[in-house]
């Protein structure tokens, strides 16, 4: 997983270090929320909200410093307006794990922050 660990350091370094954890919380939080989102748009086919559930998870990722969540919202938004399934499916799928990821790097983030 790709992650920008200068945005993550400036976050820490321009918010402190007890209100960029809190940042974070919220933001995985807020992540987790529009993952399910997505989820229940895919499901019901509708291709208008999934593209713009993707764009809310890539700007989120972008926010953190989470490259790899941000390029694969990316790639989820480029499956739907091609309308392969068999893309979309894939591209949901890393997602989902890069979701995962991120909130596990998230927990860790606010584990060493105290």
């Amino acid at each position: 997983m790709k992650v920008d660990s200068d945005r993550l350091a400036d976050m820490f370094v321009d918010l402190g270090e007890v209100r960029a954890a809190h940042l974070v919380a919220l933001s995985v939080g807020r992540l987790e929320e529009l993952m399910e989102g997505l989820d229940l748009a895919s499901s019901q086919v509708r291709p208008g909200d999934c593209i713009d559930l993707a764009g809310q998870i890539r700007t989120l990722g972008e926010s953190l410093g989470l490259d790899s969540l941000s390029l694969a919202a990316r790639g989820v938004s480029y499956a739907v307006q091609s309308g392969d399934a068999t893309a979309i499916s894939a591209t949901m799928a890393r997602l989902r794990r890069l979701a995962l990821r991120s909130v596990r790097i998230a927990a860790e983030l606010q584990h060493r922050s105290g």
